[in-house]
C-alpha cells in the first residue's frame, strides 16, 4: 500500500520505537525504507540483521538528500514520510 520512507541519524531506540508502532498497529504490508545518515550508534547493524531496505550515508546529508536517496527505493504507488 505505502512506501514509509524513515531518515534517522543516530537514532537507534527511536527507530526500534517506529518500526515497532508500524508493524504493530497496521494490517498492511508496507514497505519500509530507511535512510541512515552516519549510523554510528549500532542502527546500520540493526537495519542490516532485521533485513530492512535502506539506504545509507556515511555523513548527515540532511533529511531532503535522505528522502530523495531512499525514496529511489520505493515500489509502492504511494509515498509517506515518517520523520
Amino acid at each position: 500500500m505505502f512506501s514509509i520512507l524513515i531518515p534517522t541519524f543516530n537514532n537507534l531506540d527511536y527507530l526500534k520505537i517506529c518500526l515497532n508502532s508500524l508493524r504493530k498497529n497496521s494490517a498492511y504490508e508496507h514497505q519500509i525504507i530507511i535512510h541512515l545518515n552516519e549510523g554510528s550508534d549500532g542502527s546500520l547493524d540493526y537495519v542490516k540483521s532485521q533485513n530492512l531496505e535502506f539506504t545509507y550515508s556515511r555523513v548527515n546529508i540532511g533529511m531532503p538528500k535522505a528522502l530523495n536517496k531512499s525514496s529511489k527505493l520505493s515500489i509502492k504507488e504511494y509515498i509517506l514520510i515518517s520523520h
